[in-house]
This record gives C-alpha cells, structure tokens and sequence, in this order.
C-alpha cells in the first residue's frame, strides 16, 4: 500500500537524522533523543518540523524539545579573516516542556558540540524534564573532521 510519502517530491532531501539515542522510560513517559545536523537556526527549526510533522507524524509526541548550536559568518565578514569572523548562534524550545531545553542546551555547550540540533521527543504523562538532559549522557560525542563536534551513537 502505498502512502502519500511516496507520492510527493521534493527538490531538497529532508533533514537527515545523525543519531538516535535508545528509548529511555520514567514514571510513565518515553523519551527518544535524535540528533541532526543543522548550520543555521533555519535548519534546526526544519529538523524540528520534519521530526514532528513527518517521522511523528501518525504518533506525535507530547512535547518535542529542542537545543541547537550552530557557528555561522559575522554580518559583513568573509570568513578569511580567521575565527573572528565567526560567531555561535544557540538557541532552545521547551514545546511546553518546563527547563528541558535549557538543560540540553547546557549539556551541547560544554561538550563543544557545534552545527547541530538535538530534538528529545516525549510522549504522555507527568514532568520530569531532567531525563531529557540524562537522554543525551546516553549519547557519545565523536569529532568530525574539521574539528566540528557533533552527536553519534
């Protein structure tokens, strides 16, 4: 049986999923973390779309959480200057989620993680948004070439 997926192009691929951690369960809720690449905030909010309105599509989570970090060019710099031309753009989104984001994004900073956004998806029950942070522990960090950090199983 074919699905509307499979009907429907696109001239851009869609966000590709780096890694995804295991399913983590506490007091009724289940968290899964996936990690994408993502050079912009424009990228990290389609990754963010994609994973919710695509990959969750037909059982969307309760809450999907969001943390990025991305190095892009200075407004009026060419890159050839060196690293000052450069600067770290972060953000997060709780999606309701009270402190689950932040605590994401505390993790990614201190680990240099860079050019990359982490979803941590939950479905159903009560607030317990430090899991969320132990979710992404479970996950190594491997370096890229490049030195660019980024999340892998």
């Amino acid at each position: 049986m074919s699905t509307l997926d499979s009907f429907v192009q696109t001239s851009k691929p869609p966000p590709e999923i780096i890694s995804t951690s295991q399913e983590i369960r506490d007091r009724g809720s289940i968290f899964i973390a996936n990690v994408f690449r993502a050079n912009s905030e424009d990228e990290a909010r389609k990754a963010v779309t994609h994973i919710r309105n695509v990959i969750h599509g037909q059982k969307r989570a309760t809450h999907e959480m969001s943390a990025w970090r991305c190095m892009v060019l200075k407004p009026g710099k060419t890159g050839l200057a060196g690293e000052d031309d450069f600067e770290v753009r972060q953000g997060n989104e709780d999606d309701g989620e009270k402190y689950g984001s932040g605590r994401v994004l505390k993790i990614m900073q201190a680990e240099g993680v860079i050019d990359a956004v982490v979803v941590v998806s939950r479905w159903y029950a009560n607030k317990c948004s430090l899991l969320a942070a132990r979710v992404l522990t479970t996950t190594r960090i491997i370096t890229l070439g490049m030195g660019v950090k980024c999340w892998a199983p």
